[in-house]
């Protein structure tokens, strides 16, 4: 599948469900990207929790740019979701339940992704960087001398 028109379509639902304008400046900058749909899910799944937690936690005043944008580099994907608001270094939202966080590490594994937040970025700005297919499964050798 393509997943550059599943995001688009993924985002396009968040925007339509968001409560006044909070995601009105949600963007998607992605090229045409085929990969399996089980991946697929799995990357809609940090996406979502990404977005949403920029949209409760960023912008505390209203609401603000959230960028998604998706970059292939051979067979290895790149990924980030920024925002520039409040950022990391303000005290933790007593909200929050630290749940999202679990699934994006959840998700991530399964992709065997690394994640990392960017220091150096006005706002949030999450980069996870995985492989476009599924590594195979090493393979035991078969004995055949019985």
């Amino acid at each position: 599948m393509l997943l550059n028109q599943y995001l688009e379509a993924l985002l396009e639902d968040l925007r339509r469900s968001a409560e006044g304008n909070r995601m009105s400046r949600l963007t998607l900058k992605s090229e045409s990207i085929e990969i399996d749909p089980d991946r697929a899910v799995a990357i809609g799944i940090i996406v979502n929790e990404l977005v949403m937690n920029a949209v409760k936690y960023a912008y505390p005043d209203g609401a603000g740019p959230i960028h998604v944008v998706l970059n292939s580099q051979g067979d290895d994907l790149e990924l980030s979701i920024s925002d520039d608001g409040v950022g990391l270094a303000v005290k933790a939202d007593p909200r929050s339940t630290g749940m999202g966080q679990r699934i994006v590490s959840a998700m991530a594994n399964k992709l065997e992704a690394s994640v990392e937040r960017d220091p150096n970025h006005t706002g949030t700005r999450v980069i996870l960087r995985f492989s476009a297919v599924s590594k195979p499964l090493a393979k035991v050798p078969v004995n055949a001398a019985k």
